[in-house]
């Protein structure tokens, strides 16, 4: 009898382990699923997060560079016709400045592609826009 008890305790300790051992595997795979979809989130949103940073901040000087050349030309008192044209079609765009508030707005805007704004700019102003283009220059900064 003394041998069978110990067949039921042996197989009752045989079915606990195996229940626990479900549990615990199943407690690790919801919590490495968790893992690993928390850093799947982590990883794309940071390079989302580094695309649109450096996309705003391209067009954010470059659009602040419109402004401020025209600022500096009123400062100036130029008199050329056509820089004064291009500063009336740059009043028209109505552009907000690149520290305005209406730009944290992030789902307002997400779907405007920020290169077409530049484009927008060049089309309007394109003497301006020339005059901000590089052109490879042979200055050695040494």
């Amino acid at each position: 009898m003394s041998q069978a008890a110990g067949s039921d305790e042996e197989t009752d300790f045989k079915a606990v382990s195996s229940t626990n051992y479900q549990r615990v595997q199943e407690k690790v795979g919801k919590i490495s699923y968790a893992d690993g979809v928390a850093d799947g989130r982590e990883q794309v949103f940071q390079t989302s997060f580094d695309q649109g940073y450096a996309d705003g901040l391209h067009v954010g000087l470059d659009l602040t560079k419109f402004g401020s050349f025209f600022d500096t030309l009123a400062a100036a008192g130029t008199r050329d016709d056509k820089l004064l044209k291009e500063k009336e079609a740059y009043k028209e765009l109505n552009l907000p400045k690149a520290t305005d508030k209406q730009h944290f707005k992030y789902l307002d805007h997400q779907n405007e592609p920020l290169d077409d704004l530049l484009d927008e700019c060049a089309a309007s102003l394109p003497i301006t826009a020339n005059l901000f283009i590089s052109r490879g220059s042979s200055v050695n900064l040494v």
